[in-house]
């Protein structure tokens, strides 16, 4: 069942005239007569918005969708269960090949997976210093990367 406050960009607790602005917003940005890119996505992004915002622009429209979207939620939380180790690895892996992780957080990463604290370099481009094994070890970013997907991916 498809999210129509994320639709919007809205949270759930988006008010009459938050939504119709939202709508009217992204209306006007996705309107295939005056979007310049793909046109087929356009009108794929614009029916989505005409279905959401049909579905929240009244409140007695928003207060049955609300009931149908808990309801089916929790049906589906109920149905679904927790990611394995290995899955939450290979999705790790992956947000860190697409740069999905700053900087700090792939130094609190580290610092986690390896259980030291990492001290940083900073200059035109940092590098990381840390004692692993009683061995002090220095690496730039894309070492601090690499290793955080070898220790993930074995």
């Amino acid at each position: 069942m498809q999210d129509h406050y994320k639709t919007l960009g809205l949270l759930s607790s988006a008010d009459d005239v938050v939504i119709k602005a939202a709508f009217k917003a992204l209306a006007q940005k996705y309107h295939p007569d005056k979007y310049k890119g793909d046109i087929s996505h356009a009108q794929k992004v614009m029916a989505e918005l005409n279905v959401a915002f049909a579905s929240l622009k009244t409140k007695a429209r928003r207060q049955a969708y609300d009931e149908k979207f808990s309801a089916h939620t929790s049906k589906h939380s109920r149905q679904s269960s927790a990611p394995t180790k290995d899955e939450l690895h290979k999705d790790l892996v992956q947000k860190i090949k697409r740069n999905g992780i700053d900087e700090v957080g792939m130094i609190t990463l580290f610092e986690e997976l390896f259980d030291c604290k990492v001290k940083v370099h900073t200059g035109w481009i940092n590098t990381y210093s840390t004692v692993i094994e009683k061995n002090k070890v220095t690496f730039d970013f894309v070492g601090l990367k690499t290793k955080i997907v070898a220790h993930l991916e074995s």
